[in-house]
């Protein structure tokens, strides 16, 4: 029986910590959309940026349909018969319908959250190339983000909200807490 946990959030919220902590205590393994759009933009030749991951991502969903990226995780899912799964970074409504009827009552979203300056102090430490330098550039960048993907609508389809503001310490008993709400996902 395969379960996959699927996490949203906005960009710096923390899902890559829910996702290390699952994996470290609960066994899960991680998938992400960004890697497998990140993979594509190796192949064609592209810079790794997040403007050309948005960019490439919107091209794809035209070209192949909306569930293009999540379809390609899903069936890595199912042909590698993994057991505990997140899936980080769901981001389309649409991912979310996908993985429900893929996995039904064995899927659930959690949308992990910090204020946006917290989020944007994260992304400075990041350094990634193409993220926004000042919180006047990030907040522009993040509006367009949830413009393209309709974030808004995705996070109200999580079941919980894993807030990630405080300590490390903090959410890790946050996630242990869900884990207890949901014993059939763990």
């Amino acid at each position: 029986m395969t379960r996959v946990i699927g996490l949203c959030g906005s960009i710096g919220a923390g899902k890559g910590a829910v996702s290390e902590y699952l994996i470290e205590k609960y066994g899960f393994i991680q998938l992400t959309v960004g890697d497998v759009v990140r993979e594509h933009l190796a192949k064609i030749g592209m810079e790794p940026t997040r403007d050309n991951s948005v960019k490439i991502s919107e091209e794809m969903r035209q070209k192949y349909g909306i569930t293009y990226w999540i379809q390609k995780l899903v069936d890595k899912i199912k042909s590698e018969n993994i057991d505990k799964v997140i899936v980080d970074g769901v981001r389309l409504p649409s991912d979310t319908e996908l993985l429900e009827q893929s996995f039904g009552e064995n899927y659930a979203l959690f949308k992990v959250d910090a204020s946006p300056e917290i989020r944007f102090e994260r992304l400075k430490t990041r350094a990634r190339p193409g993220f926004p330098k000042t919180l006047e550039e990030f907040f522009v960048h993040e509006n367009r983000e949830n413009k393209i993907f309709n974030l808004d609508v995705t996070f109200k389809l999580a079941k919980e909200i894993i807030d990630n503001s405080t300590s490390l310490e903090d959410l890790h008993e946050r996630v242990d807490k869900i884990a207890k709400k949901y014993p059939k996902l763990f």
